[in-house]
């Protein structure tokens, strides 16, 4: 069974991925931890723990080599050190690839997933779909000022194609259980529930009211990364980008039908106070024009979570019973 490391391993996505890779059978799966506390966690769900300091570029590249790692995903929030954890993986692939050489033996290359977004395609007039380079010249817009490092780091891990086998996926807003990315907007309605009952005054939202998120669920996330891992070995063409979504909806409807879940009356206004210079907020504003049809055909990508407002009720109360 290949031996795969997934970076962020106790997080929201590394979680649901690592699962998805041991429920199938065909993996060892390792995952990286930050505090004693999650990796008893990670090690509970039969993933190996390892609390390293994994954006050391050495340490990183040992770990690889100490557990013959096959396969390394980087699924961490270590944003400001992606391109150390790139630097680690590819001195890794290198040594590996030396070591076998002095013996005249050629080895399969060391594969790694990197978990990129769709913030770095910015706001889209028209449909657009994942073979268009984002941050270039033929891109609609440019990307969220909190993903705008991103496009660059993409070029970098293609760059390093004639060492290591590459996945670039990049998922929508992801919602699920804890959903956490709606819980500023949710968040705000749970305290006006409370605060406001019986009362029509307006609901302050911070955020932008023209958004248009792409959505995606965890688990169809991970599925998506499982199916990658499953084809790293040179069977995802010559461009390995792919961008997950099932489908957009408006924030408008994400918060009128949230407001309905949480006992707010439906005559009661949201008042959207813009992004207000958050980075966060901005990103969370743009309009998601995206599809993920290469993904379905290259990937075999059959997601199973459709259907976001109809099941939005179970979402919602899931997100309360995280907090």
């Amino acid at each position: 069974m290949p031996n795969v490391l997934i970076l962020g391993g106790s997080g929201y996505l590394g979680l649901a991925l690592g699962k998805s890779l041991l429920r199938a059978g065909t993996y060892t799966v390792w995952g990286t931890a930050r505090t004693p506390e999650k990796a008893k966690n990670i090690l509970s769900n039969e993933i190996f723990p390892i609390e390293e300091d994994i954006t050391d570029p050495t340490k990183l590249a040992a770990i690889i080599i100490e557990n013959s790692i096959n396969i390394v995903v980087d699924a961490s929030a270590a944003y400001e050190k992606a391109g150390s954890i790139l630097a680690g993986v590819i001195q890794a692939a290198t040594e590996r690839e030396e070591t076998l050489k002095k013996d005249n033996i050629v080895g399969p290359k060391l594969g790694f997933v990197y978990t990129s977004g769709a913030w770095n395609h910015g706001s889209q007039k028209t449909r657009i779909n994942d073979l268009l380079p984002p941050a270039s010249a033929y891109s609609q817009d440019k990307p969220a000022t909190a993903s705008s490092w991103r496009p660059a780091h993409e070029q970098a891990i293609l760059a390093a194609r004639d060492k290591l086998d590459v996945a670039i996926l990049r998922p929508h807003t992801i919602y699920g259980r804890g959903s956490w990315v709606f819980g500023t907007w949710w968040g705000a309605l749970a305290e006006a529930a409370k605060a406001k009952s019986g009362t029509s005054s307006p609901i302050s939202i911070p955020g932008d009211g023209k958004a248009v998120p792409g959505l995606v669920h965890v688990d169809d996330v991970a599925a998506g990364f499982h199916a990658a891992i499953d084809r790293i070995d040179g069977r995802l063409g010559s461009w390995p980008i792919f961008d997950l979504v099932t489908e957009t909806v408006s924030l408008v409807e994400i918060l009128e039908a949230a407001k309905v879940v949480l006992g707010i009356e439906p005559e009661v206004p949201l008042e959207y106070t813009g992004t207000q210079g958050n980075v966060f907020l901005e990103a969370l504003g743009l309009v998601s024009k995206a599809d993920s049809s290469r993904a379905r055909t290259v990937l075999g990508w059959s997601p199973k979570r459709t259907e976001f407002l109809l099941n939005l009720p179970v979402y919602v109360k899931a997100w309360q019973a995280s907090q």
